[in-house]
């Protein structure tokens, strides 16, 4: 910051040309009384923090004198703090009363296991291992809804097969025409016996994807999904594991970007 400018007044001036300043004057009458009066103020307070410290060092002697709380003194048990809503409460503060907590858990609805169409309809179903699933036309689609610890099985040629918003299920299905899809799901088995050209996998965590002779060479889409694993046929029946990528590398190279998986094996 820059100096503050001093000027000398004229009246200074005039001082420091007559002689030396004259002495500056006595204080008023009573001054130091006051000055011995505020220092003996100041001792008993000091000597109050001593003890509080004091008491404090104490430990666990310290609560040795408070009186104990009785049932009927607890805000709990006393009439004049009953917690009751008054009648001339506000509407407004009723309907908070009414919210349901953030994060309470969805009412789950009826378990179904049914035909509509060409459209099977399968939700809400948990901890139920039987549920078979027997197409009768190419043409007819399985959606399979908001089930847990279930196990289903397809029997039949269907045209495309969907999970949402599945936990811990496993499915086993023989051909599809179109495509099998996972929506939301967390903790999903599935197995193609037949054949299956497209398999998608979106926001899913935890997928175990088993395939047929017939759909190797099925393509596999997947999106903001982790721990995937396809599981190939390999020799005396046993299975060959492989996981999907969940990391990308994109890189600008003559005009345009390009995205290829990141390597982890450390080769």
């Amino acid at each position: 910051s820059n100096p503050r400018m001093c000027r000398a007044s004229p009246r200074a001036a005039s001082s420091q040309a007559t002689g030396p300043p004259a002495a500056p004057p006595p204080p008023p009458p009573g001054f130091m009384d006051a000055v011995k009066a505020g220092a003996a103020a100041a001792a008993p307070a000091k000597a109050d923090m001593g003890a509080v410290f004091g008491e404090i060092n104490r430990g666990a002697a310290v609560t040795s004198g408070l009186r104990k709380v009785t049932d009927d003194m607890k805000s709990k048990n006393r009439k004049d703090r009953s917690g009751a809503v008054p009648a001339g409460a506000s509407s407004a503060g009723s309907a908070g009363a009414k919210r349901p907590a953030a994060g309470a858990s969805k009412a789950r609805g009826p378990a179904k296991c049914e035909l509509k169409g060409n459209k099977w309809m399968v939700e809400n179903q948990v901890e139920n291992r039987e549920l078979v699933v027997e197409a009768a036309s190419p043409k007819q689609t399985l959606y399979v809804y908001a089930c847990e610890k279930s196990t289903i099985q397809v029997k039949g040629k269907v045209n495309n097969i969907t999970l949402d918003s599945c936990k811990r299920v496993a499915i086993v299905f023989d051909d599809v025409v179109a495509s099998f899809e996972l929506v939301n799901c967390q903790s999903t088995e599935a197995q193609c016996t037949g054949a299956c050209p497209t398999f998608s996998i979106d926001k899913c965590d935890g997928v175990q994807l088993y395939l047929s002779d017939k759909s190797l060479g099925a393509n596999i889409t997947s999106a903001k999904s982790s721990e995937m694993n396809v599981l190939t046929p390999g020799q005396d029946g046993e299975f060959n594991e492989a996981p999907l990528p969940e990391q990308f590398t994109s890189v600008f190279k003559d005009g345009k970007w390009s995205t290829e998986p990141v390597d982890h094996s450390g080769g």
